[in-house]
């Protein structure tokens, strides 16, 4: 059996305005071209609803009821890493046995998404503490106090395995709210280790690391490669050299290296990779 033709609203309009006027379902049915029960049909839900309109259907009713719905959002809110899995052996318990697909469309419609969580380094009270004074310290430095910095740092480059993502729920714009960030710790094997700098006018010396660098060959790093980077990226006088805390830049040895070449050292918060550009190059 074919579906039944839906008829548009000003057509039953017209049809309850000639009803009104007097004429009959066998007149109307032929002027309109329709059948008498149609038309009968018509004014009968006419005079009962008062409206020509197709009442809203109610469907298939919902599994996942108001109050369930409520729990699964405060629980992903509260544990970001809680899996659709996991959502829906909460429910099984409670009776209710649905798809993953619909805790994920209903998650969707709070605006919850279940998204690769970012890393950042495992940020302890001291580190946050660190990092806010040395914001307040540089809130207003100007562009030519930034311009003027040569930002350094050494990168590990794994050469075999990868990185395994880890999902959060959560909404647009939290990416960076720490119930959602993914702490890392470096690791070894194999892999490269690169010193390298950068400022704003462009990209300094690239230089591999042989074997375990030490103090002694960050120096000679230094030495090598710091002020033929200023050269050439044109650094003025007054220039500002910036490096982590690692063990081997504030050895006693690399002080002593950087007070002999009057280096000026930028004030610098553990653990704040994300603050340094050259992470981005």
């Amino acid at each position: 059996m074919g579906a039944s033709k839906h008829l548009s609203n000003d057509l039953k309009t017209k049809i309850i305005q000639h009803h009104g006027l007097g004429e009959g379902y066998k007149k109307l049915s032929q002027r309109f071209k329709l059948s008498v029960s149609t038309v009968r049909n018509i004014v009968r839900n006419w005079k009962t609803t008062g409206t020509v309109l197709v009442k809203a259907r109610s469907g298939r009713p919902r599994k996942i009821s108001e109050r369930q719905r409520r729990r699964m959002v405060r629980t992903v809110t509260v544990n970001p890493q809680t899996s659709s899995k996991d959502l829906q052996h909460q429910l099984a318990a409670d009776g209710v046995t649905v798809h993953r697909s619909t805790i994920q469309r209903t998650l969707h419609k709070e605006m919850l998404y279940g998204r690769v969580m970012r890393k950042k380094p495992f940020l302890c009270t001291r580190h946050k503490r660190g990092r806010l004074r040395y914001a307040k310290a540089h809130l207003d430095k100007p562009a030519s106090f930034w311009n003027k910095v040569l930002w350094t740092d050494e990168t590990k480059i794994e050469l075999f395995g990868h990185n395994q993502g880890r999902y959060a729920w959560r909404k647009k714009n939290t990416a960076f709210q720490e119930k959602h960030l993914l702490p890392t710790v470096k690791f070894g094997g194999g892999s490269i280790m690169l010193w390298g700098c950068v400022s704003s006018a462009g990209t300094g010396n690239l230089v591999k690391v042989e074997g375990r660098m030490d103090s002694s060959q960050y120096q000679q790093i230094l030495e090598n490669n710091v002020q033929e980077s200023v050269t050439k990226l044109k650094l003025r006088r007054g220039w500002i050299f910036q490096q982590d805390n690692d063990p081997k830049h504030c050895s006693k040895s690399t002080k002593a290296f950087m007070q002999r070449n009057k280096y000026n050292i930028l004030e610098w918060p553990s653990q704040s990779p994300d603050l340094n550009i050259i992470e981005n190059v």
